[in-house]
């Protein structure tokens, strides 16, 4: 790959999904887009930013692979323990207010669905094996490839063993034994909705959130697509909201106001009211 194929794609990644490529990952970019090559039997790179650059369906389709090649999905179970033990403390508050709303989280940039099976285990742990009709959990990730396994868990024993060792911190006295693994995951998945969403784009047809877990993914982001991101999230937030972002991320901009809830954790603390409008034409959750 040489310098003028390698800026064109880092033009690409930065447009398509803010995507921070100095020259220092030159290497980095070659590596992840040989596979695509192979898969596409295009013969040099060249000829392979030829086809991301068309504005067809297969150039269309292929920019996307493109995005996917070069975004890490690094996930785990209960990943940054002491965030889902502060999620089980901020849903235990909303339980005990006067509001009957169900509670609504948001796991941006999900992967392949461990963060957001990780969050309705630790709602399952407060509210019991019901959780779902208390709690909505939206899941995201700019991958299509990913989002198609997170709803389909290749390894369901695996998974379920540990989902079931909760963190410490999570309160268990709502907690419902769900038997065999494939049991529980039914029981996980019932109140997950995944799709496919750009963080740089608007999310249309969903209110504001009580939770935002949005961790570990705007690392790779140039730092005017960090502000964007940071202060879209912060707006997303209800007053009062959760977010929790990545242990080596910090939260940019000032508004809404936000105070330290714990380690990567931020509380909205302004009073504004109507939480919960809508910010798009399409209907929100049920």
């Amino acid at each position: 790959m040489d310098v003028r194929h390698y800026s064109a794609f880092a033009q690409i990644a930065e447009a398509e999904a803010g995507l921070y490529m100095p020259a220092a990952k030159q290497a980095f970019v070659a590596s992840r887009l040989q596979r695509r090559l192979r898969m596409t039997g295009l013969q040099d790179f060249g000829l392979y930013l030829h086809l991301v650059r068309e504005q067809t369906p297969e150039g269309r389709a292929e920019r996307l692979q493109f995005i996917a090649a070069l975004t890490t999905n690094v996930t785990s179970v209960f990943r940054e323990p002491h965030h889902f033990a502060i999620l089980a403390a901020h849903l235990g508050a909303h339980e005990t207010d006067a509001s009957n709303s169900k509670y609504r989280i948001w796991s941006a940039g999900c992967a392949t669905g461990e963060e957001p099976l990780s969050i309705a285990a630790t709602c399952r742990a407060v509210l019991g094996s019901d959780w779902h009709r208390k709690v909505k959990i939206l899941a995201t990730d700019v991958d299509e490839t990913v989002i198609a396994r997170a709803r389909t868990p290749i390894d369901v024993a695996v998974l379920g063993e540990a989902l079931s060792d909760l963190p410490d911190g999570i309160p268990t006295t709502g907690r419902r034994r769900a038997g065999t693994a494939e049991k529980l995951f039914a029981e996980l998945h019932i109140g997950i909705e995944y799709r496919q969403h750009n963080l740089l784009d608007p999310l249309i047809g969903y209110d504001n959130f009580d939770a935002i877990f949005c961790r570990n993914v705007t690392i790779y982001f140039s730092r005017p697509a960090q502000e964007a991101v940071h202060a879209m999230l912060r707006a997303r937030l209800v007053p009062g909201g959760l977010l929790a972002v990545g242990h080596s991320e910090r939260l940019l901009g000032a508004l809404p106001p936000m105070s330290p809830a714990g380690r990567t954790a931020f509380v909205r603390t302004d009073d504004a009211t109507c939480p919960r409008g809508k910010t798009g034409a399409a209907p929100s959750w049920p």
